[in-house]
């Protein structure tokens, strides 16, 4: 009897679904603006690649072209819609199937929206790169991303305040930014960190809130030259507000992030988080940040707040005209 009832109930729950309905790795936006947005990872359980809109999806299988010395030709995606709820969350469609043409990599993808058009193309860069983000996570250790999977792989860890830059698994670099460059950065909720690669220079360097790092003096294999593809894999906790340029950041344009624009306002070349395309897989999350929440729930507040007053002062009137009254009597 016993297993007869565990049989059942394996089969009911099979046939409900799960308690949450997860993306499937299919799903995702292309071309989107994030901004005021966040995701939520499960860490192994969950994952998050982001891409520009301007270049296939990373999973786009193009078809040979025998006339030519070069792939080209057409890949076939899935694309989802999607639409937000005015609860901030986001709701995802079932995802459809769209065939585009794209365009060889020797030539470089001309835009048709309005948006920035980025400066690099897909040949190597040979200034280097950095990349901004900002996170939360209770985790003291653990890969944060890995930028060009399929190539390069660069990989950046997490060890507490300290950090590790590694290239295919190997030749690990280690920053501990602990040099307070500016006085005036008030903390927040979250971790802004940036990461500088000046491949001409051959040197390093990881910013993180109001500290730095020393720049540090690198090898060959620390060169960037993959897809501009970021991987979030293994993450646990909430992302958001990722940029990338093709090109080492100066200080003035670290200090504009690190402010989050109040000084001066930053947009990524490569990849920008108000115009880019992205996939989730697992337990994934698209989600209202924070703030965003924090103001809803403030506006929400006020309302109550001032209908209370308007029923407050409606009381002390009936109050006031009933105490006339009685004393009149």
């Amino acid at each position: 009897m016993k297993l007869l009832f565990f049989c059942t109930v394996m089969v009911l729950t099979t046939t409900k679904g799960p308690l949450h309905a997860w993306p499937d790795p299919t799903r995702g936006g292309s071309g989107v603006n994030l901004n005021g947005k966040m995701f939520t990872l499960g860490g192994y359980n969950g994952g998050l690649v982001i891409y520009s809109p301007y270049q296939p999806s990373p999973w786009a299988t193009p078809t040979s072209d025998p006339t030519s010395s070069y792939t080209s030709g057409y890949y076939s995606t899935s694309t989802p819609s999607y639409t937000e709820t005015n609860t901030g969350n986001t709701e995802t469609s079932a995802p459809f199937t769209a065939t585009k043409a794209w365009t060889p990599k020797h030539t470089t993808p001309k835009p048709t929206t309005r948006h920035h058009t980025p400066s690099w193309t897909t040949g190597p860069p040979t200034r280097g790169f950095s990349v901004c983000l900002r996170y939360i996570t209770d985790s003291q250790g653990g890969s944060i991303f890995t930028l060009s999977p399929s190539s390069s792989r660069i990989r950046l860890d997490v060890n507490g305040i300290a950090y590790m830059l590694s290239t295919n698994g190997y030749n690990n670099v280690y920053f501990t930014p602990n040099v307070r460059f500016w006085s005036g950065l008030q903390p927040t909720m979250w971790t802004s960190v940036c990461i500088t690669v000046d491949n001409v220079k051959g040197v390093a360097q990881i910013f993180r809130d109001s500290t730095m790092s020393i720049r540090k003096l690198l090898d060959n294999y620390n060169t960037w030259s993959g897809e501009p593809v970021i991987d979030f894999s293994g993450f646990e906790g909430q992302v958001t507000d990722v940029q990338m340029w093709d090109y080492p950041l100066r200080y003035k344009e670290v200090f504009y992030y690190m402010s989050s624009g109040y000084y001066g306002q930053y947009m990524g070349s490569v990849l920008n988080w108000s115009y880019i395309s992205y996939s989730l897989r697992g337990k994934t999350l698209l989600e209202d940040r924070y703030e965003q929440q924090l103001k809803q729930l403030t506006r929400r507040r006020g309302h109550h707040l001032k209908g209370e007053e308007n029923t407050r002062k409606l009381f002390h009137v009936e109050e006031e005209s009933k105490g006339r009254k009685s004393f009149d009597f």
